[in-house]
């Protein structure tokens, strides 16, 4: 599945498909760290991808490469307001 990642303005990366359905966050912690947040739909799904820690978005991009069999694209534009998951908001 081909996806595409995007900036919001809380500073996390949105990862959605072509049609816009959100799949999952990047998120990065304070000591730089990133991980992956599934949405609810998306947990048995994606149930075998590696969540982190990661070295960089970019590492957490070819994570969802590998796990969805499918290219993993950076978008420039900056979505205002936030539809994919957050971590409190999802059980990992």
């Amino acid at each position: 599945m081909d996806t595409t990642v995007r900036r919001n303005l809380a500073g996390d990366w949105g990862v959605c498909d072509l049609l816009e359905r959100p799949i999952c966050s990047i998120t990065c912690d304070l000591d730089g760290s990133c991980w992956i947040i599934l949405s609810q739909e998306q947990v048995v799904r994606l149930r075998d991808i590696r969540k982190g820690p990661f070295l960089s978005v970019d590492a957490a991009m070819t994570a969802i490469e590998k796990n969805l069999n499918g290219p993993c694209r950076h978008r420039a534009a900056t979505v205002w307001e936030s539809d994919f998951p957050r971590l409190s908001a999802v059980t990992t």
